[in-house]
């Protein structure tokens, strides 16, 4: 049987269960705990969704500094750059104003 988020978590408080970043239950708890920074659970969230917030939605190269990434919301859903010049390059190609 499947475990409920609410199940690993209450493993995690207990010790049963290591915090990893590698699941989003144990991104989300290290965060709260203050051991990683809420870009950090972001990018392993991206990364684990294929890259969604871990590479450009334009060219597709890797956003590894936070501090250069562009995000933005189009069309009601966020997205990531790693330029503006690549926003504006997406945003022409969608046909986005």
């Amino acid at each position: 049987m499947k475990k409920t988020k609410d199940q690993k978590r209450l493993e995690m408080d207990t010790g049963e269960k290591e915090e990893t970043v590698y699941t989003a239950t144990g991104r989300e708890k290290l965060e709260e705990d203050d051991e990683i920074d809420t870009w950090e659970e972001g990018f392993m969230e991206g990364a684990e969704d294929d890259g969604e917030q871990g590479k450009c939605a334009n060219c597709g190269a890797a956003l590894l500094d936070p501090d250069d990434v562009v995000e933005t919301k189009l069309k009601g859903k966020m997205v990531w750059f790693c330029s503006n010049k690549c926003l504006e390059e997406y945003k022409d190609k969608k046909k986005i104003p």
